[in-house]
């Protein structure tokens, strides 16, 4: 038993002295930044970490979820990526070709708004259904997204 607790020790004390990555909030400004849908499918691929927003102007969702973004980007430093769907085409023809190259990245991807945090080039996290600060701030906290 002595054992033991001597190893649990040691570990402490190595863990206590190596520490651990502590998440510490930056409180700086946010942004929303519009791409293109072709620069988002681009930037999916890269090897770096992003957010990704499919919206579209006349949707109530994309413009509640808009109106939480602006006021938690005041002081939360997220960097997102939108694209406004209806500004890439609104016939039926080029809305589901959209579709389908959207879905060649996001397979699960199926209405606006969507939001995907990517990170060395996979989805780590998607956000559907955002309706309030407290919602988004759970999403951000989960992933630290807003890590100094």
């Amino acid at each position: 038993m002595k054992k033991f607790t001597g190893i649990i020790i040691v570990f402490l004390l190595i863990f206590s002295l190596i520490g651990c990555d502590k998440y510490i909030r930056d409180n700086s400004p946010g942004s929303i930044t519009e791409i293109t849908l072709d620069e988002s499918l681009e930037l999916a691929k890269e090897e770096k970490e992003s957010i990704i927003l499919y919206s579209i102007t006349t949707c109530n969702d994309c413009i509640k979820l808009k109106e939480v973004l602006n006021n938690y980007l005041k002081n939360h430093s997220v960097e997102i990526n939108e694209v406004v769907l209806d500004n890439e085409g609104t016939t039926d023809e080029e809305i589901q070709s959209n579709r389908r190259k959207i879905n060649t990245i996001f397979s699960e991807f199926n209405a606006v708004p969507s939001m995907y945090y990517l990170k060395d080039g996979k989805v780590i996290d998607e956000a559907i259904e955002i309706t309030t600060e407290e919602e988004l701030d759970e999403w951000v906290l989960k992933n630290m997204l807003d890590k100094k």
